[in-house]
């Protein structure tokens, strides 16, 4: 693409100048002010579990195209959720960041818990046990 093209286009929509998190917040705001919205946060829910149904149905299949339609309907599932940020009025990077940090003390919290049980990783351990551990270490602090 040429670099006037790009200016041009930049010029027509400035939404291209935005990170994805500016550009949703911002879609979202515009589909609210034509008047394309959510008129309670139980809707966006329903919308989050039919995608997540959705998903759920690609899971497993053996159709090629399999890959893209999960990505797609996984995209989906993150729109619906940012949806409900926008709704409530939270800013859905610093709502993602949170929910990092908190993943990212949990995880040092199992280590810990692993190393505590004289463990170097978690490989080979069942689902079951795994789930004990996050649950100790969501438990700590």
């Amino acid at each position: 693409m040429s670099n006037q093209r790009e200016i041009a286009e930049k010029k027509m929509n400035p939404l291209n100048d935005q990170n994805t998190f500016e550009k949703l917040e911002a879609l979202e705001h515009e589909a609210a002010d034509f008047g394309f919205k959510w008129e309670n946060a139980h809707q966006i829910m329903d919308q989050i579990k039919s995608e997540c149904d959705e998903i759920t149905e690609h899971l497993d299949s053996t159709d090629p195209k399999a890959s893209h339609m999960l990505q797609d309907e996984i995209g989906d599932l993150l729109h619906a959720a940012f949806s409900l940020c926008v709704f409530y009025k939270f800013n859905p990077e610093e709502t993602l960041t949170k929910s990092i940090d908190k993943f990212e003390k949990r995880l040092s919290n199992v280590k810990k818990i692993a190393k505590e049980g004289g463990e170097d990783t978690l490989n080979g351990k069942s689902f079951d046990e795994l789930m004990e551990v996050w649950d100790r270490a969501k438990n700590m602090n």
